[in-house]
C-alpha cells in the first residue's frame, strides 16, 4: 500500500511518461553526417534539423535573388536587343531610301548624259555649220575665181609689144571704140555700163596718169585674149581702191579684198568700177569693145606676187 506521498510521486512519473509519449519525436532528433578524414578515419558530425532547413531555405533564398536578377539582367538584355532591332530597322529603311535616291540621281545622270551627247552633236553639227559658213564667208575674199565672162583665150605667155601704143598707127574708130561698137547693142545685166563713171571711154585719169600699182616684170600673171563682148569681173569680194588709165592706153583697176590679198586687172575697155567702190565676186569692172584685147591679171598677197593659174578655178 502506498502513502499518500508515493503516489503523488507515481502520478507525476506518469504525467512525465505521458508528456514524453505525447511529444514530437524529432524535437530532440539529429542529423548524423558521416565523413572520412584525411587518415581514412570515419568522421560524424551531428547536425540539428534547423540548421539543414536553415541551409535549405538560404538556398531557395539564393535561387529566387538570382532568378530575380537573371530575370532582371534579361529583361535588359531584351530592351537592348529591340533597340538593337529597331536601329536596324531605321538603318534598312534608310538605305532603301538611299538606293532608291541613288537609282534616281543614276537615272538623272543618264538622262542628263543623253541630254549632254545631243547638246554635244547640236554643238558640233553648229561648230561645223559656223566653221563652214566662216570658210564660205573666207573664200569669198580669195582671189580665186576666173577673171573673165565671155569668149577669151589664155595666152601662153605675155606678148611683148613692138613699140609705145601710143606710137602705133590706130584707125579713127579704133581711137574711140565705144562709137564703133555701141554698148547698148550689146546690154550687159550683170553690171549697166551706164551705172560707172568709167564707162564713157574717156580719159579717166588724165593721158598722162601714171598707173598706181607698179608691177614687177618679172611677177606672174595670167594673160588673155578677150574677144569683143568679154567682161573682166572680180575674182572675189573686195574694195576698188583705184582706177588709173584711160581708153586709150588701157586701165588698171586695183581691189583690195581685206586678207593680204589684192587682185589686179588691166586692159584695153571701158572701165565699168569707179574708186572706192564695192564689189562682189562676179562684178564687171572692164568691158571689152574690141574684137581683140589683150587682158592681164595679177594676184598679191602681202608682198609676194603669186601665180594666179595656180589656185584659178576655171569651169567648163
Amino acid at each position: 500500500m502506498l502513502t499518500p506521498k508515493g503516489q503523488e510521486n507515481l502520478k507525476e512519473e506518469q504525467e512525465k511518461e505521458q508528456e514524453k509519449e505525447t511529444a514530437p519525436r524529432h524535437a530532440g532528433m539529429k542529423i548524423e553526417i558521416c565523413r572520412q578524414d584525411k587518415h581514412g578515419e570515419a568522421r560524424r558530425t551531428m547536425v540539428a534539423p534547423w540548421v539543414i532547413a536553415a541551409v535549405v531555405v538560404g538556398i531557395i533564398l539564393l535561387f529566387i535573388l538570382m532568378n530575380g536578377i537573371y530575370r532582371g539582367q534579361l529583361g535588359q538584355l531584351n530592351a537592348q536587343l529591340k533597340e538593337q532591332q529597331r536601329i536596324a530597322d531605321t538603318l534598312r529603311i534608310n538605305v532603301t531610301t538611299a538606293n532608291e535616291k541613288i537609282e534616281e540621281l543614276t537615272l538623272r545622270d543618264e538622262e542628263q548624259d543623253r541630254e549632254n551627247a545631243t547638246l554635244s552633236s547640236t554643238l558640233t553639227a553648229k561648230s561645223d555649220e559656223l566653221a563652214a559658213m566662216q570658210a564660205a564667208e573666207a573664200a569669198r575674199y580669195i582671189p580665186n575665181a576666173y577673171p573673165l565672162r565671155g569668149a577669151a583665150t589664155l595666152l601662153a605667155e605675155e606678148p611683148q609689144e613692138e613699140g609705145d601704143p601710143e606710137e602705133e598707127e590706130t584707125d579713127p574708130a579704133e581711137e574711140n571704140p565705144a562709137e564703133e561698137n555701141p554698148i547698148e547693142e550689146n546690154p550687159i545685166e550683170d553690171s549697166p555700163i551706164e551705172d560707172s563713171p568709167a564707162s564713157t571711154g574717156t580719159d579717166a585719169m588724165g593721158p598722162e596718169e601714171k598707173k598706181t600699182l607698179d608691177i614687177p616684170e618679172d611677177a606672174p600673171a595670167a594673160v588673155f585674149s578677150a574677144a569683143a563682148e568679154s567682161r573682166a569681173i572680180a575674182t572675189a569680194d573686195g574694195t576698188v581702191v583705184s582706177v588709173t588709165g584711160n581708153a586709150d592706153k588701157g586701165y588698171q583697176i586695183v581691189l583690195d579684198h581685206g586678207n593680204g590679198y589684192t587682185s589686179v586687172y588691166e586692159g584695153f575697155g571701158l572701165a565699168l568700177a569707179g574708186e572706192n567702190d564695192t564689189v562682189g565676186r562676179g562684178s564687171v569692172l572692164l568691158y571689152f569693145v574690141d574684137e581683140t584685147s589683150i587682158f592681164t591679171y595679177w594676184v598679191r598677197y602681202a608682198d609676194t606676187w603669186i601665180d594666179p593659174l595656180e589656185n584659178m578655178e576655171i569651169n567648163g
